[in-house]
């Protein structure tokens, strides 16, 4: 049964808040449709920063945080 899923982009001193998020079978689904999300969003030069120094985080509806990934990790341009 598919779950809704928030996104936050989080680094020392900014956060950018996804308040709709997204409906997934899975949280691993939910991770690939974010992270694809980000790349296009570097792509764009609409995330600046270097891509280091954010993080992913992954929240369910009620806000719990799920996972909280680096985006280092997956080679997002900077």
């Amino acid at each position: 049964m598919p779950q809704r899923y928030h996104f936050r982009l989080v680094c020392a001193d900014a956060t950018i808040e996804d308040p709709i998020g997204v409906e997934a079978d899975s949280l691993e689904v939910a991770q690939e449709e974010a992270l694809a999300a980000l790349e296009e969003i570097c792509a764009n030069g609409e995330l600046t920063e270097e891509a280091g120094r954010w993080h992913l985080e992954i929240r369910s509806a009620s806000g719990a945080l799920l996972r909280s990934i680096r985006l280092d990790e997956f080679g997002l341009p900077s």
